[in-house]
């Protein structure tokens, strides 16, 4: 299989386990409700947008309020039963239809006749329905005194149960003790307002999600079980109330109260009966820092909704009989799994990440809008957090496994196209520095030119078979020296080898970079042929030309193919030096622009000043030996022998010129530059020159 298949089947099996993987997790999260906090906030939102409603006014609230407190000089810790009794009087002569009191008389008064006066009141009005206390475990449950439960109308629980986050969004219907007899129904404070404005009896029919209270045949109402979401309308100016101490007072609007539900509650910071809700700041005082810093826990406590508002809103959402329900949980599973699925657009390679950004952004917009519209218009709360975060992890995800696949692919495509042309053209193209204009740019390189001597000759001896293992093995030892030294490979000439240093990417010391990569493929090929054992082999011998300046560099051809490469007189100079290799018999030859930019590192000796086939001008040319540190002394005397030997030859005096080079000959008999110079004295003994004899060597051929 070819690898970019393959590498691309395995983006598709690790998207997909990773969908599989990061739904699964979202399920986990959705079940065992660890986005639970971030749902009932887009729970409260969902209020908040909406903004507050009218209600129906069959509810009002009578609050013990500081105005009251100061007006009736409340005594500290608790109200006058005297006055609740005033003001139980007062609001049954103004017709109220029920009357709820959120407090619980569990002890008796400081004053007897207060309880007195209150019982009797009670008594008269025979509408009245008292707090209490369901007990938590092990505890006892908290009612009213005996006197008051034989006077009242009904009595129902008042705890409030706020959800994991403090905030009050829901209440249960009943609470259950057991008992010899079996369990014993109470009913919250709310519902039992309702039943006894409704006169419904108390009898209940349950079912799997909802319950009957009353009479089967007669009057009843149907409410969801177990738990009452309260359909908040606002916060709590959006009921009509009224301060205690007026309703104590006697000076208040009758037609207030008439035919409705009142309910008879604190306001005051300091009875601590505050919930936050929907329509609050979801803030909560810190008990410990209120005697410090009163003034801001009170600003906190206003911020919160009464107690006595939160059992009006309860009230009214039975009366109003819109009841706000839960979108099944298994709907809620599919949808997190559809859109599992349906993320893994987001693996693809579009519409990339800002695209897959606007759609994520749309998408989730999408089912919030849809969630709230469903809300508003049909009270039924979805929970699209998880379907949301799903979302957001498959677009992450999608986003984390394309550039994981970028980057395998631009290794990939490195790894393959730099098998055939250098992998710094490669990184640029795939960088972007390199496009498909076919205008070049000037740029200083060097230019590297290497070539195997006599292979036409090494060949003819050879299967087609064996010459091709023999360049391949040549060309897997000499290519990477060209890249490890920042090298541009611009093309292989049969068995030639063309690069250049200083381009696509900018290669300060150039020169030397080329002159390190000349020596280390001489010492390359050297240790091939003692440690391969491929025919032919043995045979080889390499010549290389070095030379440095400016060029045209850049994409060559048509539109259609492109060649990056290098062009102009410099190449062509560096060609040509290569070839010199053979008349001088050395292995490197570089010209004077090189030589320019070589440090004391390395060792050269000049070998000539040369006229090449399409130049005018000479130029000095130097065989380059190696490293300083290479070399040894006798090596570094017969390089000095051979230049004054130039020297001498340059000055015409080539008796002196020949004894010199002779010199060279007994230190090494294989210099190949002495031997030729030794054949141009020879020469020129025999036929003298002109005075206008210069010595510079001119080659007419490539």
């Amino acid at each position: 299989m070819e690898p970019q298949k393959r590498l691309f089947r395995s983006y598709l099996l690790y998207a997909c386990l990773s969908t599989v993987l990061l739904t699964t997790l979202t399920v986990i999260g959705y079940s065992s409700r660890l986005l639970e906090r971030a749902d009932l906030f887009l729970y409260d939102l969902h209020f908040s947008w909406r903004g507050p409603q009218p209600t129906s006014g069959k509810t009002v609230l009578v609050l013990m309020d500081q105005k009251s407190a100061t007006e009736l000089q409340r005594r500290k810790g608790s109200w006058s039963r005297t006055q609740v009794a005033r003001a139980l009087g007062n609001l049954c002569e103004a017709d109220a239809e029920v009357i709820g009191l959120d407090m619980v008389f569990f002890a008796p008064g400081q004053e007897a006749e207060e309880d007195d006066a209150l019982t009797s009141a009670m008594d008269q009005c025979g509408n009245v329905v008292l707090a209490k206390f369901v007990p938590e475990e092990g505890k006892a449950e908290v009612s009213a005194l005996p006197r008051f439960q034989e006077a009242m109308l009904g009595e129902g629980f008042i705890n409030m149960f706020p959800d994991p986050d403090g905030v009050l969004r829901k209440i249960p219907f009943f609470s259950a003790r057991p008992s010899p007899d079996g369990l014993i129904l109470s009913p919250s404070f709310s519902l039992e307002m309702v039943r006894a404005f409704l006169n419904l009896d108390f009898v209940l029919d349950f079912k799997k999600d909802h319950f009957r209270i009353g009479a089967p045949e007669g009057k009843n109402m149907v409410l969801p079980y177990p738990d009452l979401r309260i359909h908040f309308y606002g916060g709590p100016g959006v009921f009509q109330s009224l301060s205690f101490s007026d309703v104590v007072l006697n000076r208040f609007d009758k037609g207030l109260v008439k035919g409705r539900i009142v309910l008879v509650g604190s306001s005051l910071a300091t009875d601590k009966d505050f919930f936050p809700t929907p329509f609050s700041d979801h803030e909560v005082a810190a008990e410990k820092y209120r005697d410090k810093f009163g003034e801001v826990a009170d600003k906190i406590t206003r911020a919160k909704t009464v107690g006595v508002a939160c059992h009006a809103q309860a009230i009214e959402t039975m009366l109003d009989r819109r009841f706000i329900r839960t979108f099944p949980a298994r709907y809620v599973l599919a949808m997190i799994l559809a859109l599992g699925i349906l993320g893994i657009g987001f693996y693809g390679q579009r519409p990339g990440a800002m695209g897959g950004l606007l759609i994520l952004l749309i998408a989730a917009a999408g089912l919030i809008g849809v969630s709230h519209m469903v809300f508003v218009r049909r009270l039924l709360w979805i929970e699209a957090i998880s379907p949301v975060t799903i979302l957001t992890l498959q677009f992450l995800g999608g986003i984390a496994f394309q550039r994981a696949y970028s980057r395998q692919k631009t290794r990939l495509v490195t790894g393959l196209f730099g098998k055939y042309v250098s992998r710094g053209v490669v990184t640029d193209i795939l960088n972007g520095h390199i496009g498909v204009s076919l205008a070049g740019s000037s740029r200083e390189v060097t230019v590297l030119f290497s070539d195997l001597r006599g292979f036409t000759t090494i060949s003819e001896g050879l299967a087609p078979q064996e010459t091709g293992l023999l360049l391949n093995t040549y060309f897997d030892a000499m290519i990477p020296i060209v890249f490890e030294h920042e090298g541009t490979l611009d093309k292989l000439m049969g068995d030639a080898i063309m690069a250049f240093f200083g381009a696509p990417g900018e290669v300060k010391d150039h020169p030397q970079k080329a002159a390190e990569t000349a020596l280390e493929m001489t010492r390359r090929l050297a240790d091939l042929k003692r440690e391969r054992a491929e025919k032919g082999i043995d045979q080889l011998a390499v010549g290389i030309g070095l030379n440095t300046g400016v060029v045209t560099v850049g994409n060559l051809g048509s539109q259609h193919f492109m060649d990056y490469t290098v062009i102009g007189d410099v190449v062509n100079l560096g060609s040509r030096l290569e070839g010199l290799n053979k008349t001088y018999g050395t292995s490197i030859i570089v010209s004077e622009f090189t030589a320019r930019g070589l440090d004391s590192r390395f060792i050269l000796r000049e070998l000539d000043r040369v006229r090449v086939k399409g130049k005018a001008e000479p130029v000095g040319i130097f065989e380059l030996l190696g490293l300083k540190e290479e070399l040894g002394e006798e090596t570094l005397d017969l390089i000095e022998t051979f230049e004054a030997g130039l020297e001498q030859y340059r000055k015409r005096e080539w008796e002196r010129a020949r004894e010199t080079f002779h010199q060279v000959l007994n230190g090494t008999a294989s210099d190949g530059p002495s031997v030729l110079y030794l054949q141009r004295i020879s020469q020129l003994l025999k036929s003298p020159p002109g005075p206008d004899w210069e010595p510079v060597a001119t080659f007419t051929t490539k």
